[in-house]
């Protein structure tokens, strides 16, 4: 079962991916996080955010990944996790 784990982006493990929540426009969006090996990190999000991103990428990010694995969440200044959500862990 996947777990949802949080994690500040130097906390995201080199070559890894995390579901980046972000606010915009008084709105919780999503996009990704992507730790590259050389220690970069890419913000990727659409040109237009929309809180109907947030549903869509956490499918998307599971769709490439073993059902046992950790996701792992960004949460950028504002952003929150939905409480209805399944329970988000800290690393």
């Amino acid at each position: 079962m996947t777990s949802y784990v949080r994690v500040t982006p130097d906390q995201l493990p080199a070559g890894q991916t995390a579901l980046l929540l972000f606010v915009h426009d008084g709105e919780l969006c999503a996009g990704v996080l992507k730790h590259g090996l050389d220690g970069s990190l890419e913000r990727l999000v659409p040109d237009n955010p929309s809180p109907s991103d947030l549903i869509l990428g956490i499918c998307r990010m599971m769709a490439d990944m073993p059902a046992d694995a950790d996701l792992f969440v960004v949460l950028e200044p504002l952003a929150y996790w939905p409480e209805p959500f399944p329970l988000l862990h800290r690393l």
